[in-house]
């Protein structure tokens, strides 16, 4: 179904080249630079079927506190490659870290368990409850309101999204026995926005593989896709004037390792948009010579994290990690 935007054009349009556009996507959303050290305090490990659970807590770019459980084997030789594993709106980083790695119902809800079960796969991992998850964020009202009142300062919850998993990512690569030269990202829904973004903003992050993270092209979304779905934190003020998502990538990830999966008839992801979006980014890795490290698995299926993209997400890890 069109929407009443579907057809506008950018005011002022200035498409960039590639090398302009981190910058300016960086610019956009408000993200400051990312330090190399993150603070943060342990309080306490507990060993649980043989995994180490360690609670953390670490601090945003608006100094908020956030809760963040690392995930290791109690036993273990050497160092592992670790993975952040972040959870979409209506889950939390407790669902992540449930001791059992199930769903409750085949179509609907979050998958359980899935951190821990990354590390029975022989990975480290670090799961928190990202900015803008349900159970951070308050009323929607509060949210938009948040939103409303940081753009006149250049800022964006989409910056803060960004900066928290990045942040998760060092304070994970900074434990004991993970190596923080091989480290990832993945998550479902609005963890894959994290995932993705994470790995914008950091040129170390090895690798991400988000699942129905919303990439496709901002434009289809706005043009057709089911906009009441999303608040206003995924819509960038300007963008469109000088990019759009496979730019963004192209010009942010590429060549890096990158998978994601976008289900056919997921409510979040125009395919046509989708569509666009693997022919430019395809195109920009044959070119680079390196078209194996660009994946995107199109299954059927709706807006649901299945225990079939959780094993293409593993697979992923353990070919570029």
């Amino acid at each position: 179904m069109a929407s009443r935007m579907a057809g506008i054009e950018p005011a002022f349009p200035c498409p960039l080249p590639l090398e302009e556009v981190p910058a300016r996507f960086r610019e956009l959303i408000g993200l400051d630079a990312i330090p190399e050290q993150v603070d943060f305090t342990a309080a306490g490990t507990a060993v649980e079927d043989g995994l180490a659970l360690t609670r953390l807590r670490y601090r945003n770019c608006l100094g908020e506190s956030i809760h963040a459980i690392a995930i290791l084997p109690a036993e273990r030789s050497g160092t592992l490659a670790g993975v952040v594993c972040t959870n979409g709106t209506s889950s939390t980083a407790e669902d992540v870290a449930h001791p059992l790695y199930h769903r409750k119902t085949p179509h609907r809800g979050p998958l359980y368990g899935w951190g821990r079960e990354m590390v029975r796969r022989g990975f480290a991992a670090l799961t928190f409850t990202p900015k803008g998850a349900s159970a951070r964020r308050g009323t929607l009202e509060a949210w938009e309101e948040e939103q409303k009142l940081l753009l006149p300062f250049g800022r964006s919850q989409l910056a803060v999204v960004a900066d928290e998993a990045v942040r998760a990512a060092r304070v994970l690569g900074a434990m004991d026995g993970v190596d923080a030269g091989r480290i990832g990202l993945t998550g479902m829904s609005l963890g894959g926005w994290t995932s993705w973004l994470g790995m914008v903003a950091a040129p170390w992050v090895k690798t991400a593989a988000p699942i129905a993270g919303g990439l496709g092209t901002m434009r289809a979304n706005i043009d057709h896709g089911l906009v009441w779905r999303h608040s206003s934190f995924a819509f960038v003020p300007h963008m469109l004037r000088y990019f759009d998502h496979p730019q963004l990538i192209a010009a942010t990830i590429a060549p890096r390792p990158f998978m994601m999966v976008a289900p056919l008839a997921d409510e979040d992801m125009p395919s046509d948009g989708v569509d666009v979006f693997v022919d430019y980014v395809s195109r920009v890795y044959a070119q680079a010579g390196v078209p194996e490290r660009f994946l995107v698995r199109r299954p059927p299926g709706h807006h649901v994290f299945t225990m079939q993209y959780f094993e293409w997400a593993v697979e992923w890890f353990e070919r570029w990690l």
